[in-house]
């Protein structure tokens, strides 16, 4: 926002005391470097007031605000990088390490209300359901499958006893385990729906779409902050859009790798949104830092002259 130079005269004994906020101060002083009437007005209140080297005042409240500037930039930085940590720590402990089906995994039982009981042994600490009606309509099925965690094999995580697969309005048809290394289902319970064939849950690709979402965007972000460089407020925001779908893409690349296929998509997203937001601040925040360094030198040089 440009301030004219009747509100930055008005503005001038507030700013030579010290007495604004940080943002009107680098309204003031992006003005006061652009504009020499009032570069002349200020060093000739400062004169009034029989402040001696009028030309360095400037400066020197300005390595003040630039210090401020750096103290908020420093917590910044230590709030990013806990919260990353955090983010990762957690990601990597508590991601599904999916188990192949073997006799004794689960143990199945039929009650007389029509509800399924599939207990679990001791090594699973998650599992996913996917209920579909049978092909013939009379009935519905279940397709479960279990994974262990990081934290659950420290003791860290509750393991999970049982489930109950029950349907008010219709029987349950079929339980099925389903496999997350591209075998067949396999049937626990019930009848074949696939006499001819077989059964695969297949994952989810709807991280794909917004991997690719975030690299049109990463992509038109850059090419418009090129573009909008020299207009400060707009380059800013378009930066912080530019930053936010780089650090998605990163983050997606750490908790998926080079794959967007998923059988945990809602699981998987939550964990690259909570490391892309930390990293997206992170990455901000050095380039204010890198800002704030260059102003500092900057106003070092005309301290010294």
């Amino acid at each position: 926002m440009r301030l004219s130079c009747d509100v930055i005269k008005d503005l001038t004994p507030l700013y030579a005391e010290g007495m604004l906020s940080e943002t009107s101060v680098d309204l003031v002083e992006e003005h006061l470097e652009e504009c020499e009437d009032c570069q002349l007005y200020l060093q000739t209140m400062n004169q009034k007031q029989d402040v001696p080297e009028d030309h360095s005042v400037l400066p020197l409240l300005k390595m003040k605000n630039l210090l401020r500037k750096k103290k908020a930039v420093a917590i910044g930085v230590a709030i990013a990088l806990t919260l990353l940590f955090s983010a990762l720590f957690f990601s990597f402990l508590s991601a599904p390490d999916y188990i192949p089906y073997s006799e004794g995994l689960l143990e199945v039982t039929e009650l007389s209300d029509g509800s399924i009981i599939v207990q679990m042994n001791q090594e699973v600490h998650g599992y996913d359901i996917n209920e579909t009606s049978s092909e013939d309509g009379d009935g519905s099925v279940y397709h479960v499958t279990t994974w262990t965690t990081t934290l659950g094999e420290a003791g860290l995580s509750d393991g999970v006893d049982r489930i109950v697969l029950t349907n008010e309005e219709e029987s349950v048809a079929s339980v099925y385990y389903y496999q997350t290394d591209g075998t067949l289902d396999t049937l626990i319970h019930g009848r074949n729906e696939n006499i001819n064939g077989g059964t695969m849950i297949l994952p989810r690709l709807n991280l794909t779409y917004y991997f690719a979402a975030a690299g049109i965007v990463m992509v038109t972000s850059l090419i418009a902050v090129l573009v909008f460089r020299k207009h400060n407020i707009i380059a800013r925001g378009l930066l912080v859009i530019l930053l936010v779908s780089t650090s998605y893409i990163v983050s997606h690349m750490i908790v998926r790798g080079m794959t967007s296929a998923s059988y945990q998509s809602t699981r998987d997203l939550l964990a690259i949104l909570s490391i892309t937001l930390p990293l997206s601040a992170l990455i901000y925040f050095a380039t204010v830092s890198y800002t704030i360094r260059k102003e500092r030198q900057t106003a070092e040089k005309v301290n010294d002259k």
